[in-house]
């Protein structure tokens, strides 16, 4: 009996998420185009990427108006993996040996991510 007692409860902690609210505050709703709503932020901006640039200068634009939101992104990542591995040790083999993995990428990413690197300032890795 407290072998079942305990299934239960385990059962009921893991389903708990489901049952918390929207963080989002809204219903789901169909038909809603153009977007409008309390979380609408406004219309989405549109880049063109220009392949007929360099490769390493292909994103510049975007990465000017979007650096802070990918940094903000990155270190979210980073955040989440010190969480298992708090040493750090993870992310630091992340940015700092493992950047020399992308020139094997074949051309143009390679080039293009050392481009998003340089642009943006976050490390290659």
């Amino acid at each position: 009996m407290a072998g079942r007692g305990r299934a239960l409860l385990a059962l009921l902690v893991l389903a708990q998420p489901a049952w918390a609210p929207d963080p989002y505050g809204e219903e789901c709703r169909s038909k809603m185009y153009p977007p409008s709503g309390p979380t609408f932020k406004g219309n989405i901006p549109t880049y063109v990427i220009n392949l007929d640039l360099p490769p390493s200068k292909r994103w510049d634009d975007l990465m000017r108006d979007k650096k802070t939101e990918l940094k903000t992104v990155v270190q979210n990542i980073k955040d989440i993996a010190n969480t298992f591995f708090p040493s750090g040790k993870v992310v630091d083999i992340v940015d700092n040996k493992i950047a020399h993995l992308t020139a094997t990428l074949p051309y143009p990413f390679n080039e293009e991510l050392q481009g998003i690197a340089n642009s943006s300032g976050i490390p290659l890795g």
